[in-house]
């Protein structure tokens, strides 16, 4: 669950879930929870905070050392057996967020995540590999939600990688000069903020100082491209590449803690201007995409083969196909529902068949269980999956035709002047 929530979306969590135990966060939660959600959740047996003090019955340090007291005791439960999961067992269960209802509570198996961590690993090389037992991260996405639950936490577990868990949104950059990560699971957000940063400082530089920058960010793009197949440079830019990248890009690159290998984005579209800039600067990104109810990864851009503009190709053991208005698969590059099929679709939404049955139906290949995602996209012959909006924002014009809003409202909300953009044009010319 989430701090930012109502009360009244807690309880029904709660209640939807029968969950026993409760752990908060802080203390304030810990009391907003105590007064306005436990009356109402019969379930909850105890709760926890996780910063209040020892010594207090309600803190998560005086059950720790209540446990260790036990276990010095012989009375560690021990005689409890501990029964190993099934790939088929409810892992746990993850809420979306509501925007169109009430929370659904997605069951992800265990199969699920772990289909997902391996899926990802199957896309690395010897050289171009995701995470290594070397790398640190800085964890600041919340784990209630899938792409923080699976992705920078336990792809970053299962490659022995290890991160520093950040101190909250105010805090991500004083956290990354902190943390030094070398890779980064991060929302586009985060690197839109320092593109518009770099932006605003070009703009209200000096004309010397203007086109220094502007030169340091066109050899990032030149090197860039060299290293991945391009002309290689010259001598003299090689030469104004190093001066300029100790001067410029290095400064840049300093905001993420100056030792970035590559990062990844997603939650959101990333727009392509923040990928390429990210490329100039050194820091790749490799953009996914996915939902909770697909554990939540289905393409992937990888370090080795990227295509910025599109989110990717379908990770292993995932297939996605596109399907048309009549329900039939579309043909390659024309658009449609984004849908896809494999380990990694949820095995339902808790105790709603309903809302399960509308969501999942059977896959082409006739046994599989496909997931329709209410995206619209469009893949290529090559596999690259391009998103371009979502079914249920499309409208229809006054001419009765549709119009997804998407693509116009990422290219203005590139301006570093726009912070939140939406088009409104439902009945109108």
């Amino acid at each position: 669950m989430y701090e930012a929530q109502l009360p009244k979306d807690w309880t029904y969590i709660l209640n939807d879930s029968e969950c026993s135990v409760l752990f908060c966060a802080t203390q304030d939660i810990h009391d907003r929870v105590h007064t306005d959600v436990l009356p109402s959740t019969p379930s909850v047996k105890a709760s926890l905070c996780l910063d209040a003090p020892s010594g207090y019955e309600y803190s998560f340090a005086t059950a720790m050392d209540r446990a260790v007291r036990g276990a010095a005791e012989g009375n560690d439960g021990s005689g409890t057996p501990i029964v190993a999961p099934t790939p088929e067992d409810l892992a746990g269960l993850i809420y979306t967020s509501g925007t169109t209802g009430r929370p659904k509570g997605v069951e992800m198996m265990h199969s699920n995540q772990v289909s997902n961590v391996r899926s990802v690993r199957s896309m690395a090389d010897d050289v171009h590999d995701f995470i290594r037992q070397s790398d640190r991260s800085l964890a600041f996405l919340p784990w209630a939600h899938c792409y923080g639950q699976t992705c920078e936490l336990y792809c970053t577990m299962a490659h022995g990688g290890s991160m520093g868990v950040g101190r909250g949104v105010p805090f991500i950059l004083d956290d990354l000069a902190m943390v030094q990560p070398t890779v980064l699971f991060a929302v586009p957000t985060l690197y839109k903020r320092v593109y518009d940063g770099v932006q605003n400082a070009i703009e209200s530089s000096s004309p010397l100082k203007k086109k220094m920058m502007k030169k340091a960010l066109a050899l990032g793009r030149r090197n860039f491209e060299s290293e991945h197949g391009g002309a290689p440079l010259g001598l003299l830019e090689k030469v104004q590449h190093r001066a300029l990248d100790g001067i410029v890009l290095s400064k840049i690159r300093g905001r993420f803690g100056g030792k970035m290998r590559h990062a990844f984005a997603g939650g959101a579209a990333c727009p392509r201007e923040v990928i390429e800039f990210m490329d100039c600067v050194g820091i790749p990104i490799c953009e996914g995409y996915g939902l909770t109810e697909t554990s939540p990864i289905i393409t992937l851009n990888v370090p080795k083969d990227r295509l910025p503009g599109s989110c990717g190709k379908p990770v292993g053991n995932v297939e996605v196909v596109i399907m048309g208005e009549d329900g039939n698969l579309v043909e390659d590059g024309e658009e449609g529902e984004i849908c896809c099929y494999g380990p990694n679709v949820m095995k339902g939404y808790h105790k709603n068949k309903e809302a399960t049955d509308e969501v999942i139906t059977l896959a082409p290949d006739g046994k599989s269980r496909l997931f329709h995602t209410g995206d619209l996209g469009r893949q290529d012959s090559d596999g690259w999956v391009r998103i371009t909006g979502r079914l249920k924002e499309q409208y229809k014009l006054e001419n009765g035709k549709y119009v997804c809003p998407t693509p116009i409202e990422e290219a203005i909300g590139l301006s570093r002047f726009v912070a939140q953009v939406v088009l409104a044009g439902a009945n109108r010319p």
